[in-house]
């Protein structure tokens, strides 16, 4: 499809650095954590800095964000996946493709990732089920995320971002209460 991302086509950020120092067999690649932000005493958003120097000389600079997710790499590893996203754009600002056909793409995978993340696909029935029962519930909006949360034992964005056994775990539990 014209105008998006290829996945496949995509030149890995850890290919692109045996790629540099092919080139650039004196070169290094530093990162430096510039930012971390904290919200309800957890660390939640990483930004981190990279450069690419050959010997003392400044090549280039990268920069990238990440922010903890409830889902896919970010639950876990957010700060590691900010850190090869710089190193990634460190290295596409030095010229490095990004791309295997050659077009010239300037997201890195994970930017592009969390592009596709964030469209929201239609809801299946069983999320609409749940956003029906849980409205019938509770009238507001943070006491249906804590009822949630404390059947699925993590935080949530909202039903959307619950599996599929969340879900059905949740309609069970709310279906069970009904019936008292």
């Amino acid at each position: 499809m014209a105008g998006r991302f290829n996945l496949d086509d995509y030149v890995d950020v850890a290919e692109r650095i045996d790629q540099f120092y092919a080139k650039y067999p004196e070169g290094r690649l530093l990162t430096e954590l510039v930012n971390v932000a904290n919200w309800q005493g957890k660390q939640t958003q990483f930004i981190v800095k990279s450069y690419a120097f050959d010997g003392q000389n400044l090549l280039s600079t990268g920069l990238a964000e990440e922010s903890f997710g409830t889902s896919g790499p970010n639950q876990t590893s957010a700060l590691e996946n900010a850190e090869t996203s710089s190193l990634g754009r460190c290295l596409a600002n030095l010229n490095f493709s990004t791309t295997r056909s050659g077009n010239r793409q300037r997201a890195s995978k994970q930017e592009m990732q969390k592009v596709q993340r964030g469209t929201a696909p239609e809801p299946t029935p069983e999320q609409v089920e749940l956003k029906g029962l849980l409205g019938e519930k509770f009238k507001v909006a943070k006491d249906r995320k804590a009822f949630i949360e404390s059947v699925v034992f993590h935080d949530v964005d909202g039903v959307s971002s619950l599996t599929p056994d969340e879900v059905k775990l949740c309609i069970d539990v709310l279906t069970t209460q009904k019936g008292e």
